[in-house]
């Protein structure tokens, strides 16, 4: 098909310092009724000649108001999505990242989203954009990244 296109994207687990909460942000009314889901990690595209990590801060920045440094972020896994009946004529790439933090007080969400929670990890929320399970197992694939980093 002529109109094929490819996207690139960063997905940005946040977590607290020994894993056991994630941060996730309630998407807004028109984000919610195209992904059919409430809450999901900050993440966006990639924009052209921008460096994934550099991605992963703009748009942690833009979503949250948090700040991070490039060297906080850790890839965890590569996602290809090559059917989404949101976008079906576009293959996208998602780079997946953790980073760990101390809990913040002062969140400012943009107008992508409605509010934000941090959620421990065995009672996550319904309506997740990531299967539960999934982000069980990212969150154990950053623990593990973290720790073999550290020694």
């Amino acid at each position: 098909m002529e109109n094929n296109k490819f996207g690139l994207g960063v997905i940005v687990c946040i977590f607290n310092r020994d894993f056991s909460q994630i941060f996730l942000l309630k998407r807004n009314k028109a984000k919610r009724d195209l992904n059919k889901a409430d809450w999901g990690n900050v993440g966006g595209r990639v924009e052209w000649g921008e460096k994934l990590v550099d991605a992963c801060v703009r748009e942690v920045k833009e979503e949250s108001g948090i700040d991070l440094d490039p060297k906080q972020l850790k890839l965890l896994n590569i996602k290809e999505i090559t059917e989404n009946p949101i976008a079906p004529t576009v293959h996208f790439l998602q780079f997946i990242y953790a980073a760990k933090i101390d809990k913040i007080e002062e969140i400012l969400l943009n107008e992508e989203s409605e509010e934000y929670g941090w959620f421990n990890l065995k009672e996550l929320p319904d309506k997740t954009l990531d299967q539960k399970e999934d982000l069980i197992k990212l969150s154990i694939a950053a623990k593990k990244k973290f720790s073999e980093d550290e020694n």
